[in-house]
């Protein structure tokens, strides 16, 4: 979502940037989330405004890579991409 803000209304956490169902990363990044936006409301001095803006822009990166991290450990746990690596993973199981 480009933006995880509109008005003074700001998401955090699966409502914002839900890495993957399967990831089990929900409540982390959530509480990561949360503190993202209360440091940028403490550096904004209370302009939601501003503290809306830090909280997109700093936060964004760390998020882009959890979901990237996330989206190939995945893919390559559910759908492995050679007969090895199924078999591999049909006599190890999924490590939950």
């Amino acid at each position: 979502m480009p933006s995880w803000t509109k008005g003074r209304v700001a998401l955090v956490g699966d409502a914002a940037y839900c890495a993957s169902p399967a990831a089990g990363r929900g409540g982390s990044l959530a509480t990561d989330g949360a503190a993202a936006l209360a440091d940028a409301f403490e550096t904004s001095d209370g302009n939601y405004e501003l503290a809306f803006q830090d909280y997109n822009q700093s936060f964004r990166c760390f998020i882009e890579e959890v979901q990237a991290q996330v989206t190939d450990f995945g893919l390559d746990m559910f759908i492995p991409r050679t007969e090895e690596a199924i078999r591999k993973r049909n006599k190890e199981g999924f490590g939950f």
